[in-house]
């Protein structure tokens, strides 16, 4: 019985050993997605404060042509609090950030929970903190 268990540990401690290459390059992937995933939310929120927009629509309404110019498409809501920023990227890639009304009268938002494909999964993650959803 402990030879079979032994046996075991020895294979699973070498498969650990011959997949470790691919789990760095997948972990490295990961930071340098959300590392971009950063730069975008801050620009995105960027043109918010620069601006002064309160509203998704606001959003909506001032950049859907320069967003549209680069290939990017804005979708606004059934009941306007709410716009989406789709990104269509290389091998099939997306993402998806969304930009809510302000609350109380303030400035619109950015929202940290951004579904997208990574290593051919579809997944959703808090940028900030990187846990999945």
């Amino acid at each position: 019985m402990k030879q079979n268990t032994d046996e075991r540990r020895r294979k699973i401690d070498e498969m650990r050993e011959r997949f470790a290459p691919l789990r760095d390059y997948m972990a490295q992937h990961r930071k340098e997605t959300l590392e971009l995933m950063h730069r975008r939310h801050a620009y995105y929120t960027k043109l918010i404060t620069d601006a002064g927009i309160k509203t998704a629509e606001e959003f909506y309404e001032r950049y859907r042509e320069h967003f549209l110019m680069y290939g990017i498409k804005l979708k606004l809501s059934d009941n306007k609090k709410w716009c989406s920023i789709h990104l269509e990227l290389e091998d099939y890639d997306y993402e998806d950030y969304g930009v809510e009304d302000g609350k109380d009268d303030t400035l619109a938002e950015v929202n940290p929970e951004v579904p997208f494909t990574d290593m051919f999964n579809n997944v959703e993650v808090n940028i900030f903190t990187g846990e999945e959803l």
